[in-house]
Protein backbone atom coordinates (compact mmCIF):
# COMPACT_ATOMS: atom_id res chain seq x y z
CA UNK A 1 0.00 0.00 0.00
CA UNK A 2 1.38 3.44 -0.93
CA UNK A 3 2.63 5.58 1.95
CA UNK A 4 2.31 8.77 -0.08
CA UNK A 5 -0.33 11.28 0.93
CA UNK A 6 -3.14 12.17 -1.44
CA UNK A 7 -1.39 15.42 -2.39
CA UNK A 8 1.97 13.68 -2.95
CA UNK A 9 0.30 11.11 -5.21
CA UNK A 10 -1.30 13.96 -7.14
CA UNK A 11 2.06 15.72 -7.58
CA UNK A 12 3.66 12.57 -9.05
CA UNK A 13 1.02 12.55 -11.81
CA UNK A 14 1.67 16.12 -12.91
CA UNK A 15 3.68 17.06 -16.03
CA UNK A 16 7.41 17.64 -15.35
CA UNK A 17 7.18 21.46 -15.24
CA UNK A 18 4.14 21.47 -12.92
CA UNK A 19 5.73 18.76 -10.76
CA UNK A 20 8.87 20.87 -10.35
CA UNK A 21 6.81 23.92 -9.36
CA UNK A 22 4.77 21.88 -6.89
CA UNK A 23 7.86 20.46 -5.20
CA UNK A 24 9.45 23.92 -5.05
CA UNK A 25 6.32 25.27 -3.39
CA UNK A 26 6.25 22.45 -0.83
CA UNK A 27 9.93 22.79 0.09
CA UNK A 28 10.53 26.55 -0.14
CA UNK A 29 7.48 28.28 1.32
CA UNK A 30 8.65 28.24 4.94
CA UNK A 31 12.25 29.09 4.03
CA UNK A 32 11.15 32.06 1.91
CA UNK A 33 8.97 33.47 4.68
CA UNK A 34 11.61 33.00 7.38
CA UNK A 35 14.36 34.53 5.25
CA UNK A 36 12.16 37.45 4.24
CA UNK A 37 11.16 38.15 7.83
CA UNK A 38 14.78 37.90 8.96
CA UNK A 39 15.93 40.35 6.28
CA UNK A 40 13.23 42.90 7.10
CA UNK A 41 14.04 42.74 10.83
CA UNK A 42 17.79 42.98 10.09
CA UNK A 43 17.14 46.00 7.86
CA UNK A 44 15.28 47.69 10.73
CA UNK A 45 18.18 47.04 13.11
CA UNK A 46 20.71 48.39 10.57
CA UNK A 47 18.52 51.47 10.07
CA UNK A 48 18.31 51.93 13.84
CA UNK A 49 22.12 51.77 14.12
CA UNK A 50 22.52 54.13 11.18
CA UNK A 51 20.21 56.63 12.84
CA UNK A 52 22.75 56.89 15.67
CA UNK A 53 25.44 57.66 13.08
CA UNK A 54 23.22 60.34 11.57
CA UNK A 55 22.68 61.87 15.01
CA UNK A 56 26.42 61.89 15.71
CA UNK A 57 27.17 63.48 12.33
CA UNK A 58 24.63 66.28 12.55
CA UNK A 59 25.57 67.03 16.16
CA UNK A 60 28.48 68.93 14.63
CA UNK A 61 28.04 72.43 13.21
CA UNK A 62 27.70 72.99 9.47
CA UNK A 63 31.10 74.68 9.39
CA UNK A 64 32.79 71.72 11.07
CA UNK A 65 31.09 69.18 8.78
CA UNK A 66 31.98 71.00 5.59
CA UNK A 67 35.55 71.86 6.59
CA UNK A 68 36.46 68.31 7.66
CA UNK A 69 39.35 66.92 5.64
CA UNK A 70 39.45 63.56 3.88
CA UNK A 71 40.20 60.84 6.42
CA UNK A 72 38.62 62.72 9.34
CA UNK A 73 36.17 60.90 11.60
CA UNK A 74 33.31 63.17 10.52
CA UNK A 75 33.94 62.35 6.86
CA UNK A 76 34.01 58.66 7.75
CA UNK A 77 30.62 59.06 9.42
CA UNK A 78 29.17 60.63 6.27
CA UNK A 79 30.61 57.83 4.12
CA UNK A 80 28.99 55.20 6.37
CA UNK A 81 25.65 57.01 6.44
CA UNK A 82 25.41 57.57 2.69
CA UNK A 83 26.53 54.06 1.74
CA UNK A 84 23.97 52.47 4.08
CA UNK A 85 21.23 54.76 2.76
CA UNK A 86 22.13 53.55 -0.74
CA UNK A 87 21.86 49.77 -0.18
CA UNK A 88 19.39 49.49 2.72
CA UNK A 89 16.17 50.19 0.74
CA UNK A 90 17.10 47.51 -1.82
CA UNK A 91 17.78 45.09 1.04
CA UNK A 92 14.36 45.78 2.54
CA UNK A 93 12.58 45.30 -0.78
CA UNK A 94 14.44 42.02 -1.28
CA UNK A 95 13.13 40.84 2.10
CA UNK A 96 9.59 41.83 1.16
CA UNK A 97 10.02 40.00 -2.15
CA UNK A 98 10.91 36.80 -0.30
CA UNK A 99 7.87 37.22 1.95
CA UNK A 100 5.54 37.68 -1.03
CA UNK A 101 7.18 34.70 -2.76
CA UNK A 102 6.52 32.61 0.35
CA UNK A 103 2.86 33.64 0.26
CA UNK A 104 2.69 32.64 -3.41
CA UNK A 105 4.20 29.24 -2.59
CA UNK A 106 1.58 28.75 0.15
CA UNK A 107 -1.20 29.55 -2.32
CA UNK A 108 0.32 27.10 -4.81
CA UNK A 109 0.25 24.40 -2.11
CA UNK A 110 -3.41 25.18 -1.44
CA UNK A 111 -4.17 24.87 -5.16
CA UNK A 112 -2.47 21.47 -5.36
CA UNK A 113 -4.21 20.28 -2.18
CA UNK A 114 -7.62 21.31 -3.53
CA UNK A 115 -7.05 19.58 -6.86
CA UNK A 116 -5.78 16.43 -5.11
CA UNK A 117 -8.74 16.40 -2.73
CA UNK A 118 -11.18 16.80 -5.61
CA UNK A 119 -9.67 13.88 -7.52
CA UNK A 120 -9.51 11.72 -4.40
CA UNK A 121 -13.17 12.36 -3.60
CA UNK A 122 -14.26 11.33 -7.07
CA UNK A 123 -12.17 8.13 -6.92
CA UNK A 124 -13.62 7.33 -3.49
CA UNK A 125 -17.13 7.65 -4.92
CA UNK A 126 -16.20 5.31 -7.77
CA UNK A 127 -17.02 7.80 -10.52
CA UNK A 128 -15.03 9.07 -13.45
CA UNK A 129 -12.40 11.55 -12.26
CA UNK A 130 -12.87 14.87 -14.03
CA UNK A 131 -10.30 17.62 -13.55
CA UNK A 132 -10.50 21.23 -14.56
CA UNK A 133 -8.23 22.27 -17.42
CA UNK A 134 -5.36 24.40 -16.18
CA UNK A 135 -6.64 28.00 -16.34
CA UNK A 136 -4.58 30.89 -17.66
CA UNK A 137 -4.29 32.34 -14.15
CA UNK A 138 -2.54 29.14 -12.99
CA UNK A 139 -0.09 29.33 -15.89
CA UNK A 140 0.78 32.97 -15.25
CA UNK A 141 1.23 33.33 -11.50
CA UNK A 142 4.44 31.22 -11.08
CA UNK A 143 6.47 33.11 -13.75
CA UNK A 144 5.15 36.44 -12.47
CA UNK A 145 6.31 35.58 -8.96
CA UNK A 146 9.74 34.54 -10.23
CA UNK A 147 10.04 37.62 -12.42
CA UNK A 148 9.15 39.92 -9.53
CA UNK A 149 11.70 38.31 -7.24
CA UNK A 150 14.40 38.50 -9.93
CA UNK A 151 13.69 42.22 -10.40
CA UNK A 152 14.11 42.83 -6.66
CA UNK A 153 17.33 40.81 -6.54
CA UNK A 154 18.68 42.86 -9.46
CA UNK A 155 17.64 46.09 -7.71
CA UNK A 156 19.47 44.99 -4.55
CA UNK A 157 22.65 44.16 -6.49
CA UNK A 158 22.51 47.57 -8.19
CA UNK A 159 22.02 49.26 -4.81
CA UNK A 160 25.18 47.53 -3.53
CA UNK A 161 27.08 48.99 -6.48
CA UNK A 162 25.51 52.38 -5.78
CA UNK A 163 26.64 52.15 -2.15
CA UNK A 164 30.23 51.79 -3.33
CA UNK A 165 29.92 54.82 -5.61
CA UNK A 166 28.34 56.85 -2.80
CA UNK A 167 31.10 55.89 -0.40
CA UNK A 168 33.72 56.97 -2.93
CA UNK A 169 32.02 60.30 -3.55
CA UNK A 170 31.47 61.29 0.08
CA UNK A 171 34.99 60.32 1.14
CA UNK A 172 36.14 63.87 0.37
CA UNK A 173 36.11 67.25 2.05
CA UNK A 174 32.87 69.05 1.23
CA UNK A 175 34.37 72.53 1.32
CA UNK A 176 37.65 72.03 -0.52
CA UNK A 177 36.83 69.13 -2.85
CA UNK A 178 33.11 68.44 -3.39
CA UNK A 179 31.90 72.04 -3.61
CA UNK A 180 34.95 73.00 -5.69
CA UNK A 181 34.52 70.19 -8.24
CA UNK A 182 34.53 71.43 -11.82
CA UNK A 183 32.41 70.30 -14.74
CA UNK A 184 33.83 67.13 -16.25
CA UNK A 185 35.57 66.06 -13.03
CA UNK A 186 35.40 62.51 -11.67
CA UNK A 187 33.57 63.74 -8.55
CA UNK A 188 30.74 65.31 -10.55
CA UNK A 189 30.56 62.17 -12.70
CA UNK A 190 30.09 60.13 -9.52
CA UNK A 191 27.42 62.53 -8.27
CA UNK A 192 25.62 62.38 -11.61
CA UNK A 193 25.68 58.58 -11.53
CA UNK A 194 24.34 58.51 -7.96
CA UNK A 195 21.44 60.85 -8.69
CA UNK A 196 20.50 59.34 -12.04
CA UNK A 197 20.49 55.75 -10.74
CA UNK A 198 18.42 56.79 -7.71
CA UNK A 199 15.87 58.32 -10.08
CA UNK A 200 15.02 54.97 -11.75
CA UNK A 201 16.04 52.44 -9.13
CA UNK A 202 13.16 53.27 -6.78
CA UNK A 203 10.46 52.76 -9.44
CA UNK A 204 12.17 49.51 -10.47
CA UNK A 205 11.65 48.11 -6.97
CA UNK A 206 7.93 48.82 -7.19
CA UNK A 207 7.81 47.06 -10.56
CA UNK A 208 9.12 43.94 -8.80
CA UNK A 209 6.55 44.27 -6.01
CA UNK A 210 3.80 44.79 -8.61
CA UNK A 211 4.77 41.53 -10.37
CA UNK A 212 4.66 39.66 -7.05
CA UNK A 213 1.30 41.09 -5.99
CA UNK A 214 -0.15 40.36 -9.43
CA UNK A 215 1.05 36.76 -9.09
CA UNK A 216 -0.65 36.49 -5.69
CA UNK A 217 -3.88 37.88 -7.17
CA UNK A 218 -3.81 35.35 -10.00
CA UNK A 219 -3.15 32.51 -7.55
CA UNK A 220 -6.21 33.57 -5.54
CA UNK A 221 -8.24 33.74 -8.75
CA UNK A 222 -7.08 30.18 -9.53
CA UNK A 223 -8.29 28.96 -6.14
CA UNK A 224 -11.68 30.57 -6.83
CA UNK A 225 -11.92 28.80 -10.20
CA UNK A 226 -11.03 25.42 -8.64
CA UNK A 227 -13.63 25.84 -5.90
CA UNK A 228 -16.28 26.76 -8.47
CA UNK A 229 -15.41 23.73 -10.61
CA UNK A 230 -15.44 21.33 -7.67
CA UNK A 231 -18.72 22.70 -6.34
CA UNK A 232 -20.25 22.17 -9.78
CA UNK A 233 -18.84 18.64 -9.94
CA UNK A 234 -20.30 17.75 -6.52
CA UNK A 235 -23.72 19.10 -7.56
CA UNK A 236 -23.48 17.03 -10.75
CA UNK A 237 -22.69 13.86 -8.80
CA UNK A 238 -25.46 14.44 -6.25
CA UNK A 239 -27.96 15.07 -9.05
Amino acid sequence: MSTLTLEEQFVTMLPPYDRLLARMARSLWALSILMGLGIVVAAFLVGLWNSAQVGAYFANSKEVREAAATGAAIVGLRVTIESILAWLPGFKFFGMGLLFSGITFVLANIINALRAAGGGLQRALGVEVKAMAKPLTAKLFPPLMMMGLMVLIAAFVISLWLAGVSAGYWNHSIQTELDAAQAGSALLAQLAAIQSVKAWLEPLKFVGIAFLLTGISLALATIRKILQFQAGRIIELVS
